[in-house]
């Protein structure tokens, strides 16, 4: 968690002077549970692997370096690095990493003490690497900012854990919970402009947030019921609440991807509320004038159809958010209908990627007509804040907007012997009211009474029995 904050920053000092660099950090997180896609991506989509091993080596994470190690010696990439943390004693399973280190890879495994020094010995290599990589561009002035992607995989879920458990120890030095704010860009602008108490989630008190696509986050916040007990002083190494922002409503399935719903509802339940609603737009080039967008300022979702197959045919890009978001959930179910597909698959080299942090020129490529899959909460700001495009609308048969809404999702753990009520922490209990004061009344001692066994319980149904 905290090496993606670390990509954040790094990117923000690179745009501050004027590099245009983008470094990309994936993990677990944005790639789920199915292994052979985890391996597909260190082999193909990898251009720096790092693995983080503290004393022994699990077998995945062994199998996962010997395959990187294979292909970088194939294709020269991805590179390697192995961090390992400092030891006093040279133990076998020590001596067992050294020589797995030397003899498959051309890497070698640096130490680090503790967190903040594996933060610092990351953002060094990978200063190095931008650098190494810039320099090799040996293009034109003009033209040297040129954007690459820079990607890197965590090795396991154990060594994010370790990661997870630094940040408390270097954010918080109290028993206060930290709050792990995760999900979609859209969901955190949409809470940004509907509740003014809470404001910009990323510079929240004692708090820090990650973006990863919604399926991710809903991951998340089932580990965390199904893994850790209730109360504060039971939460072994586990310093953060996650938090998940969706900018589209989870069905029950989606939290039981690890276990069956009895197993599930005997830990907890997954607490939800609503924060607002998310209107689907696009957002295409001012000069890209033809008979779906000419003059127009909402467009249906079957002229929407009929625009992306013409941009298919006349070469032209389609931006979409990231594999998993609510906002590319949500184009995929509206013009599922009409026989559109929005995938790789589908779509081949036409289909792009965006954030709101994608660089203008990477969207306004060759000056090419562009189609920006994105909403009224999210958008590339380099090309709306240039004013090179304009927004439609996405409408439905009825001319009504096209919306996805916007949700809380954290958990709720059962409280006693009994279950008969959740217990919420502290830290939560405190951003709910800030959320909306009325949570406070029914909301005692951190406990929520409950009713009936269910995946999910919207907050929203104990305001209506006020």
């Amino acid at each position: 968690m905290r090496l993606k904050v670390l990509a954040n920053d790094m990117n923000g000092e690179y745009r501050k002077k004027g590099q245009d660099v983008s470094i990309n950090m994936y993990s677990y997180l944005n790639l789920g549970d199915d292994q052979k896609e985890y391996d597909d991506f260190i082999k193909h989509k990898s251009d720096i692997v790092f693995f983080l091993i503290e004393y022994t080596i699990g077998e995945k994470t062994r199998d996962e370096f010997l395959l990187a190690s294979e292909a970088f010696k194939k294709t020269g990439s991805p590179k390697i690095y192995v961090f390992l943390k400092e030891f006093k004693e040279r133990t076998e399973d020590i001596e067992y990493i050294e020589n797995l280190v030397n003899t498959n890879s051309s890497s070698y495994y640096i130490e680090y003490a503790n967190l903040d020094d594996l933060v610092s010995k990351v953002k060094r290599r990978l200063q190095e690497d931008v650098a190494e990589r810039l320099d090799k561009l040996n293009v034109s002035p003009e033209k040297k900012l040129r954007k690459f992607k820079y990607w890197a995989v965590g090795a396991t879920l154990a060594c994010l854990s370790l990661i997870g458990y630094g940040i408390y120890s270097a954010i918080s030095k109290s028993d206060d919970v930290l709050l792990l704010f995760v999900g979609g860009g859209s969901a955190v602008n949409c809470l940004k402009s509907n509740c003014e108490a809470i404001g910009d989630v990323y510079h929240y008190q004692n708090a820090i947030s990650i973006g990863v696509p919604t399926s991710a986050a809903w991951s998340l916040v089932s580990a965390e019921i199904l893994h850790h007990h209730a109360l504060k002083s039971e939460r072994v190494q586990v310093p953060f609440f996650p938090v998940c922002l969706s900018a589209k409503e989870a069905k029950e399935a989606d939290f039981l991807k690890m276990c069956d719903r009895d197993q599930f509802v005997k830990k907890g339940s997954v607490l939800s509320a609503k924060i607002g609603e998310d209107r689907l737009m696009i957002y295409v080039k001012k000069s890209m004038d033809n008979q779906f967008v000419n003059g127009r300022d909402s467009i249906d979702v079957e002229d929407l159809s009929g625009l992306i197959r013409l941009a298919l045919e006349n070469d032209y890009y389609i931006f979409s958010t990231q594999e998993g978001s609510g906002t590319l959930l949500s184009y995929r179910e509206i013009l599922s209908p009409y026989g559109v597909e929005i995938t790789p698959a589908a779509m081949g080299s036409h289909l792009q990627w965006f954030s709101q942090q994608t660089p203008s020129s990477n969207i306004r490529h060759n000056e090419q007509p562009y189609i920006l899959l994105g909403s009224e909460y999210y958008v590339s700001q380099g090309v709306y804040e240039e004013g090179d495009c304009r927004g439609l609308v996405v409408v439905d048969k009825n001319k009504q907007s096209s919306k996805k809404p916007v949700y809380m999702y954290f958990a709720g753990y059962n409280h006693g012997e009994g279950g008969s009520s959740f217990w919420i922490p502290d830290e939560m209990v405190e951003f709910l009211k800030k959320l909306n004061p009325k949570y406070g009344d029914v909301i005692k001692d951190n406990q929520l009474p409950r009713r009936n066994e269910v995946v999910i319980v919207p907050l929203d149904d104990y305001l209506a029995e006020k």
